[in-house]
């Protein structure tokens, strides 16, 4: 299973000397600058997974019957690569 965060290690060992939240109608993103000169961006995409189940119900207690792959909807149609880029590490 893999974690459920993800690590940035060129942060490690850094001090921090400011951290600022960007936000504006069309970016949000977590801004962060080293004392050493370097600065790290974490953007915020929102977005929307999607799950769907097929289920009986007639019970009173679901039963899941078929459960299909997640999707997920992004605002303005990014693209979201749950993997981290191959070149940074």
């Amino acid at each position: 299973m893999s974690k459920p965060w993800v690590e940035l290690k060129e942060a490690r060992g850094r001090t921090v000397k400011i951290m600022n939240v960007a936000f504006d109608e069309e970016y949000v993103a977590v801004e962060v600058e080293f004392e050493d000169g370097h600065s790290m961006n974490v953007d915020i995409i929102p977005a929307v997974q999607i799950r769907p189940q097929f289920q009986h119900v007639g019970t009173g207690d679901a039963r899941i019957l078929r459960s299909y792959k997640s999707r997920i909807s992004v605002a303005g149609g990014l693209k979201i690569n749950p993997t981290p880029d191959s070149d940074l590490e």
